[in-house]
Order: C-alpha cells, then sequence, then structure tokens
C-alpha cells in the first residue's frame, strides 16, 4: 500500500465553507483544476470569485478532456505540476492565492 498523496490547496470554498481547494491532476491530459474536496465544486483557473462548475456525474469530468477527475489516474496535483501551470503559477506570484498542504479529506489515493 502506498503512502497517501498529500493535498495542495489555495484555501476553503466558499460555496459549501468547510472544504479545501485542491489541486486536481487530470491523469489523461495533465489539466489542473481546482476542486472543493467537500462538495466538488470546480475551478479551472485561479478565478475562485467566479462561479464554479458542478458536475453532473459522480465522476466530474475534466473541463479540458471530459474523463474522471475523482478516478485514477487523476490525483491531487504536487508543487512541480502546480509550479509547471502558467494560471497557477502566475496567481501564487501575484498573491491572488496561497498554496498550502495537507492530507486529502475524502478522495484518497
Amino acid at each position: 500500500m502506498s503512502a497517501q498523496r498529500p493535498m495542495y490547496y489555495v484555501g476553503f470554498c466558499r460555496v459549501c465553507t468547510t472544504g479545501p481547494l485542491g489541486v486536481r491532476a487530470c491523469g489523461h491530459c495533465g489539466r489542473l483544476s481546482i476542486l472543493c474536496d467537500e462538495c466538488d465544486a470546480a475551478w479551472s483557473d485561479a478565478n475562485l470569485a467566479g462561479p464554479p462548475k458542478f458536475a453532473s456525474e459522480a465522476d466530474l469530468p475534466c473541463p479540458e478532456c471530459g474523463k474522471s477527475l475523482v478516478g485514477e489516474p487523476s490525483h491531487w496535483a504536487d508543487v512541480s505540476e502546480i509550479h509547471d501551470t502558467p494560471w497557477l503559477r502566475e496567481a501564487l506570484e501575484a498573491g491572488t492565492i496561497e498554496l498550502r498542504h495537507g492530507a486529502a479529506w475524502r478522495l484518497n489515493e
């Protein structure tokens, strides 16, 4: 059994007010999204003030390729994936989001 991957997150969900906003990597196309680990609200960029998307399907499709963000091989993004993604790197450098890390609450790996 492998160790659980830490979840990097950028705050807490304004929709449900309890879930951490984790950075999720699509295991198929590599696109990163911001995903609430509690209510599955999802953002495809760093504009967390904008409206989130909610999946009508349990697998929460990737906004880029439509494959599951929940099932394997999708995973919580690591720090290199985050810094290699221009829109996240720019938001971090501008201070509009702050990167933290901890254990995933709901989506286990």
